[in-house]
């Protein structure tokens, strides 16, 4: 889970050298979500979580709290647009032997 977090579109802030402090609140909001993935998790952790993901701007009003917005992927549009080019292969020609040799 720690991999897919940091790549988010936030993990893009949170490397940001003013933004680094959050590092720590990331890590807990990362061990909390997998221990609130148990059925016995109670109701507090699954609270706890939400004020977590909140403050890294996991949720829609973390991401408004902070002036966060998420930005379209253009770059990465652009590459899955861009077709694969084949080689062209030119025809193969045999020799052949005409007339009298």
């Amino acid at each position: 889970m720690w991999g897919e977090v940091w790549r988010s579109p936030q993990a893009c802030a949170w490397s940001l050298p003013s933004e680094r402090w959050r590092w720590r609140t990331v890590a807990l909001w990362v061990r909390l979500s997998v221990r609130c993935e148990d059925a016995e998790a109670p109701a507090s952790l699954l609270a706890q979580l939400h004020r977590f993901a909140d403050q890294i701007g996991m949720t829609t009003a973390g991401l408004a709290e902070m002036g966060w917005r998420v930005a379209v992927d253009e770059v990465g549009a652009r590459r899955a647009s861009v077709s694969v080019v084949e080689p062209v292969v030119a025809p193969v020609r045999r020799m052949r032997v005409s007339g009298g040799g």
